[in-house]
Formats: C-alpha cells, structure tokens, sequence
C-alpha cells in the first residue's frame, strides 16, 4: 500500500467506502427477506418453526457479530466450507440483520388489533390474502422507524468484518496507520468523512420514506 499524497489517501476510502456499501446494501436487502418471512411463520404460530426462529432471534441478538464471523470464516474451513471475507460479511450481517428486522416487523404484526384479523376472516379473506393485504402493510407502517434504524445499525456493523480481513472502511485505516503513523489524524479525518457520506444520505432517504409510509397510512 503506497501512499505518496493525498489523492492516493482518498482513493483509498473511496474503494473501502464502496466495499462497505456493497455489503450493507446486500445484507440489508437479505436481512428484510428473513426478518419478514420470521414474522410471517411467528403470525402462524407453527410449533416447531416458531421454536427454531426464537432460538435463532436470540442467538444473533445475544452474540457479538465479531465472534460470528470469526466462527464462519476461520472455523468452517475446518469442516471444508470456505467462504471469501465478502461472502462470509454479508451471510453473517444478513442473518444478524434479519434477527432485528424480525423483531421489529413482529412487533408492528402484534400492534395491529385482533378485530382486523377477526374482520378479515368475517369478510372471506384467505390466510394469504389476510397478510398479503392487511397484516404486512400495517406491521410495516408500524415498525418503519425500527426497520430503518436497523438498516443503519448493519452498515455500522460492517466495521466489524475487519476482522475477517474485509477491506472496508476501518480495515483500511487500520492497515494505513500501521504502516504510516504519521498519517494518524488524515486517517481518521477520512474515517470520519467516510461514514458521513454514507449514513447521512441514507438517514435522509429513510426519513423520507418514513414520512411517505405514514401519510399512507394516516392519510395527513
């Protein structure tokens, strides 16, 4: 890693900065598909499914993702499963991810009162169709700020694939300073500079969409 000016700094970040938002675009796409079809399974209360889904909420919920990734990317090779730092970073923020978002769909399908559920049945509405029309719209609306301060949490999250050797953001500083101290403040300065360029646009178009998804819902 050659560093001759600040251009080759930047250049640096620029890359490390798309790393980071490849993966957390991924895994917050993928994260949303497991956390809504956990709530979906939760909504039908099947007994063994439902089991498996709680032990697997509390499972990410209560580990560190740092000790995930470690255990997938160091310790299935042992088993003769090798996944690449990117692969490893997105399966396990994902299944991380999908935890929260599990929760916080959940939690917005049990706000909605048993009367909608008891009038869509009254009405002739399939289980399908009772979910596919009122359940998951509403439980969206309701858990929107949640979904999105989860998404916000993951792209945070990724900083911690440094320890697989992804090449993000943090990674790259570390790796910076270890070779150039005298380059301590710039690093940090494009650390900074780095994740505000990320997460501010993306806090901005989720306020949006926030502020879309309740004048749907309230009609104000």
């Amino acid at each position: 890693m050659e560093i001759n000016n600040i251009f080759d700094l930047v250049s640096i970040f620029v890359k490390a900065s798309l790393v980071t938002i490849e993966v957390a675009f991924l895994s917050i796409i993928i994260a949303f598909i497991i956390g809504l079809i956990c709530s979906i399974a939760l909504f039908y209360k099947i007994p063994v499914l439902k089991t498996i889904i709680y032990i697997y909420v509390e499972f990410f919920r209560n580990t560190p993702s740092l000790i995930q990734a470690y255990f997938i990317f160091f310790g299935l090779p042992k088993i003769f499963v090798r996944l690449d730092s990117f692969v490893c970073s997105v399966i396990v923020l994902s299944l991380l991810g999908g935890a929260y978002m599990c929760e916080a769909i959940y939690s917005g399908i049990k706000a909605i009162s048993k009367n909608q559920k008891e009038l869509a049945m009254a009405i002739g509405l399939s289980k399908f169709d009772t979910i596919r029309y009122l359940i998951l719209p509403q439980s969206i609306s309701i858990s929107i700020a949640a979904i999105n301060n989860n998404a916000i949490f993951l792209t945070k999250e990724v900083s911690a694939m440094k320890i697989i050797l992804l090449p993000e953001i943090v990674y790259q500083a570390f790796a910076i300073i270890s070779l150039r101290s005298d380059l301590i403040i710039p690093v940090i300065i494009m650390m900074i500079i780095s994740y505000l360029v990320i997460l501010i646009p993306m806090s901005y178009v989720f306020s949006i969409v926030e502020r879309k998804v309740r004048f749907a819902e309230f009609g104000h």
